[in-house]
């Protein structure tokens, strides 16, 4: 039976595909450390996902965190920890409450740091980061009040490090990226990399160039499943494999809301950095990943599509589940809790691929049995106009047949008016029977 109040006379039972669906984080994740326990009790508190908040903040933290902290395996030099993670329910499922609850969850300290901003092009992603400021040019006042004072300019330059940005629908990335000369897409995936952003122009006020490893960026984005899809099926470009896929909605909230356990007073968006601070993982883990990243290049190992940034993915979570651990340094206990998000993201991504694969045969199908009913339908209006016609001949036969057979004007009387249009033909199929022949502007039967 529904336990719904009696207030709520449209809530139904749950779906049991719903709910047992996979992809949601296991409870071997949120009991792991107090710290989880904690996100997932302040999401609760709100009526919303463990999940949404957790995804969330960690792209959210992602943009928080100084851009000196680094993932290094060995591998492709010292990875930017940038995360990007796709929400994906149904209209008013609490995509967005996540996006907002981070904020009170995790405050940050750095009043500079670009904080939910939307996404309008590719352009504006650089130019977040992007300002003006004055430096000497290298000459002096050589008179005036300011005599012997360094002379200035005004110049656009990067101004800061550290953003996060939030779309409450992802079908707006699809139509942003649609549009004709659009370099969005290939802004988010160098951005997912920490890669070079922006672009030369031939006026200074629209160059923007964010060098590679100077800044810090998170992307969260709500989907509902069916513009997920779409996004899913461009794996081509390399853009689904680079996001953290959860699902919006949460069995585990509980009748009564807990009490709000407060924000995460220390954590690692409030550390400022001046140098470079590389996370290190343990050996077995960098032998891991090097030994897969030799067999891949040699050809002797293939991964699925969208499974191509699996380790760099985890390597991200790993580090920043670390600095969440007050730690700068991976470790074995990091990358299995990696893992276990990774997992939970592919069960919701590989979910998503299957429902358009079901909705895609079912198309299919549905094409399939059009074409069919189509072709029985012409069958029947053949069928039909061949019955009507044998009709009609014979119609003109038994007419023709009286003595002096029967003039044109005198049988199109004698024919019902519904048959009119179609008594042409049924003369000629008479004709072609030999069963009728014209004689002037008559028509008499063939007597043999």
């Amino acid at each position: 039976m529904s336990t719904a109040p009696a207030w709520m006379p449209n809530v139904h039972e749950a779906n049991p595909e719903v709910v047992n669906r996979p992809g949601r984080l296991p409870e071997e994740f949120w009991s792991a450390r107090p710290l989880f326990q904690h996100i997932r009790q302040a999401a609760h508190s709100e009526g919303c996902s463990g999940d949404v908040l957790f995804y969330s903040s960690l792209a959210r933290l992602s943009g928080m965190v100084s851009h000196h902290y680094r993932g290094v395996t060995g591998i492709g030099g010292r990875a930017s920890l940038n995360i990007f993670s796709a929400i994906v329910g149904t209209s008013g499922a609490g995509k967005s409450t996540g996006s907002s609850l981070t904020r009170a969850l995790m405050p940050a300290a750095d009043e500079d740091f670009r904080d939910g901003l939307p996404v309008g092009s590719g352009e504006g992603i650089a130019e977040a980061f992007m300002g003006t400021v004055e430096e000497p040019t290298g000459e002096v006042h050589q008179r005036g009040k300011n005599a012997g004072d360094p002379v200035m300019q005004r110049v656009r330059k990067q101004v800061r490090n550290n953003a996060y940005f939030y779309v409450d629908e992802g079908q707006t990335i699809a139509r942003l990226g649609e549009r004709s000369g659009s370099v969005l897409g290939e802004t988010l995936r160098r951005a997912a990399v920490g890669e070079t952003l922006g672009q030369t122009n031939a006026s200074e006020e629209r160059t923007r160039y964010v060098p590679a490893g100077s800044y810090s960026l998170g992307l969260l984005v709500g989907f509902q499943p069916s513009t997920a899809v779409p996004v899913l099926a461009d794996a081509g470009t390399g853009t689904p494999q680079r996001f953290l896929w959860g699902w919006a909605d949460d069995p585990s909230i509980p009748d009564e809301p807990p009490i709000w356990p407060g924000p995460i007073s220390m954590h690692p968006g409030q550390k400022r950095l001046d140098s470079p601070h590389d996370i290190v993982f343990p050996q077995r883990i960098r032998r891991m990943l090097w030994e897969e990243k030799v067999a891949r290049s040699r050809g002797e190992l293939e991964v699925p599509e969208l499974d191509g940034h699996a380790g760099l993915i985890k390597v991200k979570v790993a580090a920043l589940l670390a600095l969440l651990d007050n730690r700068e340094f991976a470790s074995e206990t990091d990358w299995q809790l990696a893992e276990l998000v990774w997992t939970a993201s592919c069960g919701v991504r590989d979910h998503l691929v299957e429902r358009a694969r079901r909705e895609a045969e079912a198309e299919r199908q549905r094409q399939e049995e059009a074409k069919v009913l189509q072709v029985v339908r012409e069958h029947e209006a053949l069928s039909d106009v061949t019955t009507t016609l044998e009709r009609l001949a014979r119609h003109v036969r038994k007419h023709a047949s009286q003595v002096g057979g029967i003039t044109y004007g005198e049988l199109n009387r004698r024919t019902n008016s519904r048959d009119r249009k179609t008594l042409r033909k049924a003369i000629d199929l008479a004709e072609a029977r030999d069963w009728v022949f014209e004689e002037g502007d008559r028509l008499c039967v063939k007597t043999d």
